[in-house]
């Protein structure tokens, strides 16, 4: 039975009056599973049916993603079978004012010791998670979190609740100025910021109020590209929405994408709030929109709007007869009337969660858009979208607005401050760079510290602040720091992200400071070695892919031996630079260490795969570093196609590297040479490759130079060319027959699968790769070299 006390604490707020003014609130439930799911029954078994309850981590609960847009009143994170900080993150985003989250968990004091990394490379092992200890410490220092387990039940002085704690070391969330000064100068120039009663009824903030305004205008000024950035909870959705809505009522055809339909059930609800007056009634109509409304259908075609799936007829009715039609639709992403449809507007929710290449078509497919994404997101890192998508908005004009005030919540709410604190995703404070700062400021700033750096003499420690060691091992102030380069440099960080980085025995940090602030750092994976002894020979065939080790085992696949997986790597995973300080060359520098500390280290060779630009080539072989490798198909995330670079630390490792340069050579050739023809280290391997290829152990899509080579070799030599009356004639999969029309297509790059599914008469990948084993197969049985 839970204790009176604890759900009078845990869930008056929800019933005050003056739930609007309230903190939301944190239980965790700690202790053996059954006695925890009994005490959560227990918790839950009292509360009001109109409260909204969500549970995330459990079988059969709901997956983050379906999350986005979705509002509760109460929370359930789910975690003896494995804790995830994104699911923490994703619920309490969803918890109004005055709603609380209960988190369920292995006992306190012993949760680090059960926990077992799910993303540890293979013949790593990690007998606790130093991720979770660090979780149970901030979770047991916060004065306001209420802790019950079988033997006692900590409830937050009521008092001491309400009040903000600075003890607890909770960063207040910041706006995100050189952005939201967009927003706020344009509030200034409408009305004054702090006087309420100038708010519209149907805007929940003077900022939003303001923010539509702009909006408005540039609109009205033919400036129709907007970009819309915030935290969650701040009303985006909403904003976009009542956009939306005055679009239609001037006529106009809006499409509206998301990753998944039912995360614009709130941008939808809004629609339909503001093409009403604001009046008394605005309340109702809001109370009664619900996401049961998703299955909600008809079009409205007399009306000031029509709202795919979304309208009813109560509320179209209240549309003024002279107003022009418009309307609105969802379209899935992949819909391609997305791309060639006949659109006014295109408004694209949760941008974050696009693959950037799916995101650039559709911006490039529509005059007027705008786009919202979440900072601090679960679902990646808008920090690292903006980085990468920014100077394409800049480039065509676009508005960019930011809301930061917090209308789910309160601001300075205390769940809100403890999960960024424990997460440390976006949001928390600046230790380290100037994101407080003017743009125009910033480069007055990053020139007065160049200086100061170069003014110091080279053997000063300061200025080469270099250090390097497990990611568990800094202190809080390191911890804020790192987090927050790594978030705003690269695209679709996630949560989980550091959880990995904190736990992981394979990885390895290198930073660089000027005194208390981070200049830059690289995330370094230990791969290869020991660890892959006993794996090595499937890798090198194709046969196992263990987890982890992505650049020794590319460079084992790539040369078809089990040796090189016996060399240690180190990969450079990833390397950021404080943004007001790229291009200086701090980058180089710091590959410079890196290599410095891998050869005391005895490391035979440096690694890193990236995402192949003009940029980063040049930038990898200024540090020393030769392509060996190119990914045949672009990244899904960053539409970048995968480039593989190394450099040679140790004199052993010299012959792998040649052997590597040799095959990349072969790879980038546009003349397709018979095999016999080719260096004897490259002929030998393609040999090898096309062999295990016929043992079914490698599979096609990495044999397709070879069969090039092979094919050539064989339309030359004609050994085992059957030369029949009609060599157009489809070859039957069930021969070794090799026909002069197959040899063709065989010689071709790529290889034309449809063509040879179609010559080889079989139905599917899978079937045309078992029939080219056995051509393949008699071709190297009829060749002698």
């Amino acid at each position: 039975m839970a204790p009176p006390e604890l759900t009078q604490w845990l869930f008056s707020p929800i019933y005050s009056q003056a739930r609007h003014t309230e903190h939301r609130r944190l239980l965790v439930l700690s202790g053996e599973y059954d006695w925890v799911n009994k005490s959560l029954t227990s918790i839950l078994s009292d509360i009001s049916p109109s409260l909204t309850v969500k549970e995330i981590g459990a079988e059969n609960s709901l997956l983050r993603k379906h999350l986005l847009g979705k509002e509760c009143d109460i929370g359930v994170v789910h975690s003896h079978q494995g804790f995830n900080p994104g699911n923490l993150m994703a619920i309490a985003g969803t918890i109004r004012w005055g709603g609380c989250l209960i988190l369920c968990c292995p006992t306190l004091d012993s949760w680090h010791l059960h926990t077992r990394p799910s993303h540890l490379s293979h013949g790593f092992t990690a007998s606790r998670s130093p991720y979770i200890k660090r979780l149970v410490a901030i979770l047991k220092n916060d004065a306001d979190v209420a802790i019950w387990n079988s033997n006692n039940c900590h409830i937050p002085d009521s008092v001491a609740s309400d009040t903000f704690d600075s003890i607890n070391r909770l960063t207040p969330i910041t706006s995100e100025s050189p952005i939201n000064r967009i927003v706020s100068e344009n509030a200034r120039a409408t009305q004054p910021v702090d006087d309420e009663q100038t708010r519209r009824p149907q805007f929940k903030s003077l900022e939003q109020q303001a923010a539509f305004d702009c909006l408005t205008n540039k609109w009205s000024q033919d400036n129709r590209k907007a970009v819309i950035t915030a935290p969650r909870g701040r009303g985006k959705s909403a904003l976009v929405g009542l956009f939306v809505a005055s679009r239609l009522k001037k006529g106009e055809k809006v499409v509206i994408t998301s990753a998944i339909r039912e995360n614009t059930s709130t941008l939808f609800k809004h629609i339909r709030i503001g093409i009403n007056s604001p009046n008394s009634e605005e309340n109702k109509l809001e109370s009664k929109t619900t996401d049961n409304e998703l299955s909600t259908a008809g079009t409205v075609t007399e009306a000031a709007f029509a709202v795919e799936d979304f309208v009813s007829e109560a509320v179209s009715n209240q549309a003024s007869e002279s107003e022009k039609s418009g309307s609105a639709q969802w379209l899935a992403p992949d819909n391609p009337t997305l791309i060639d449809g006949d659109f006014d507007l295109l408004i694209i929710d949760e941008a974050a969660s696009f693959a950037l290449p799916v995101l650039k078509m559709l911006i490039s497919a529509h005059d007027n858009y705008v786009i919202s994404t979440t900072l601090q997101g679960y679902e990646g890192s808008g920090q690292g979208f903006m980085q990468r998508m920014l100077p394409a908005f800049n480039a065509e004009g676009a508005l960019h607005l930011s809301l930061s005030t917090p209308l789910r919540w309160t601001k300075n709410d205390k769940l809100e401050n403890l999960i960024h604190n424990i997460c440390l995703f976006e949001g928390t404070e600046s230790f380290n760079t100037f994101n407080e700062v003017p743009r125009e400021a910033r480069r007055g700033v990053r020139q007065e510290i160049l200086r100061e750096l170069q003014r110091k003499a080279p053997t000063d420690k300061s200025s080469n602040d270099y250090r390097i060691g497990l990611v568990s091992a800094l202190s809080e102030h390191e911890l804020h720091c790192v987090m927050q380069l790594l978030a705003a440099a690269h695209y679709q960080t996630t949560p989980d992200d550091f959880m990995r980085l904190y736990d992981s025995p394979d990885i390895v940090l290198c930073t660089q400071w000027d005194d208390l602030r981070l200049i830059a750092a690289a995330i370094i994976n230990c791969e290869g070695g020991d660890p892959l002894a006993d794996v090595s020979e499937g890798i090198a065939d194709g046969s196992r892919r263990p987890k982890g080790h992505l650049g020794a085992q590319r460079l084992t696949l790539l040369t078809a031996n089990p040796a090189t997986a016996s060399y240690r790597y180190w990969r450079i995973n990833r390397i950021a630079v404080a943004p007001h300080l790229q291009g200086q060359g701090l980058g180089t520098r710091l590959v410079s260490y890196i290599n410095g500390q891998a050869l005391a280290q005895h490391i035979d060779a440096l690694t890193s795969s990236y995402g192949a630009s003009d940029k980063l080539n040049h930038f990898w072989q200024q540090c020393g570093f030769t392509l060996v490798d190119m990914g045949e198909k672009p990244n899904k995330a960053s539409g970048e196609t995968s480039a593989l670079v190394v450099k040679c630390i140790s004199e052993r490792f010299g012959p792998q590297q040649e052997v590597l340069s040799c095959l990349f050579t072969h790879s980038q050739a546009t003349d397709i040479v018979p095999i016999s023809k080719l260096p004897t280290i490259t002929r030998n391997i393609l040999i090898k490759k096309l062999n295990q290829f016929v043992n079914a152990t490698r599979p096609l899509n990495q044999v397709s130079l070879a069969i090039n080579a092979l094919a050539a070799e064989v339309s030359v030599s004609t050994q085992c060319v059957k030369h029949t009356e009609r060599p157009t004639k489809a070859c039957t999969s069930g021969t070794d027959e090799v026909t002069s029309e197959l040899l063709l297509l065989l010689s071709r790059s790529p290889l034309p699968t449809n063509k040879l599914t179609k010559l080889l008469d079989v139905n599917g990948r899978k079937a045309l790769t078992e029939s080219l084993r056995k051509k393949i197969g008699y071709m190297l049985a009829s060749i002698t070299i």
